[in-house]
């Protein structure tokens, strides 16, 4: 199943990560996401990065 919205680029090129994707893979404030564009499938990805190097 896969979650989707729709979000604005504001004008400092910043977008929202959406309350329902958040609950989900548990994104908190202060986490470090990857963004990745993937090529082959012409879409950008936001990868969860948790905390195994502190």
């Amino acid at each position: 199943m896969s979650v989707e919205e729709i979000v604005k680029v504001s004008r400092n090129y910043q977008v929202t990560i959406p309350a329902k994707i958040r609950q989900k893979f548990q994104i908190k404030e202060g986490d470090l996401v990857r963004v990745i564009y993937d090529e082959n499938e012409n879409v950008v990805k936001i990868q969860v990065l948790k905390e195994p190097w502190k």
